[in-house]
């Protein structure tokens, strides 16, 4: 047996295994980096509440969501990071100070994850199918108070702040290859899996506009993808 990994599709096609999700793209870096066996099980919008919820009746109804091999259910890709560290320390991706991985994640959460989600997320919703745009429609438009349309607003304008954010971060890695040294880690997880959405909808934008903006960045990303694999 291995570890099951509960990730999001577009669509109701048996065959689709695109992942473009920040949340479970966190869990599916931090297994390729550990090296654990694990496969997926895609899951469309409107069946996550009956799957995961017979899972973890009392927790949310989202992903990411892993089953270990022994049947327990682990929710929340920081609960996943930190329930693998402690079972697979090796290799570590805390190196011994949890704090400052999650100092950054909250920083991206701030200044980096909403950017290139704004630039995608109409990209996003035309590849749904018809009764996943009715949902995410008013999931999304409740939360944002205003239309999906109106909350991805310019996007030249969120490119620019996200560079902006970017070359801050490119400064870190001037030395190093990782933002937490020489072996990757939470921080670079969570960076990763913050922009792998304007990869996987606007290549153009990301390879010719974005990333390759700071050759120690677009280094990084290089190293990054070798464990960008999808295909358990």
């Amino acid at each position: 047996m291995s570890i099951v990994l509960y990730d999001l599709k577009r669509t109701r096609d048996l065959n689709e295994a695109n992942p473009w999700s920040p949340n479970t793209w966190k869990t599916r870096f931090l297994l390729n980096i550990k090296g654990l066996d694990y496969t997926t099980k895609y899951l469309h919008f409107l069946d996550i509440p009956q799957v995961i919820g017979e899972l973890v009746p009392q927790g949310r109804r989202c992903v990411p969501c892993i089953t270990d091999v022994d049947g327990k259910t682990i929710q929340d890709s920081k609960e996943i990071a930190l329930y693998l560290e402690e079972k697979h320390p090796s290799p570590s991706i805390f190196h011994g100070g949890a704090g400052i991985h999650f100092f950054f994640n909250d920083w991206s959460m701030q200044n980096i994850v909403f950017l290139p989600f704004r630039m995608t997320i109409l990209k996003l919703f035309h590849e749904l199918d018809e009764e996943a745009q009715v949902y995410y429609r008013k999931s999304r438009e409740d939360v944002f108070k205003q239309s999906l349309e109106e909350y991805a607003g310019d996007s030249e304008e969120h490119l620019q702040a996200l560079n902006k954010q970017l070359a801050l971060v490119a400064k870190s890695l001037a030395n190093y290859d990782y933002l937490t040294g020489d072996k990757p880690g939470w921080a670079d997880i969570c960076l990763a899996s913050y922009i792998i959405m304007l990869e996987k909808f606007d290549q153009e934008t990301f390879y010719n506009r974005m990333i390759n903006q700071d050759q120690n960045l677009e280094a990084w990303w290089n190293r990054m993808k070798m464990y960008a694999d999808y295909s358990h």
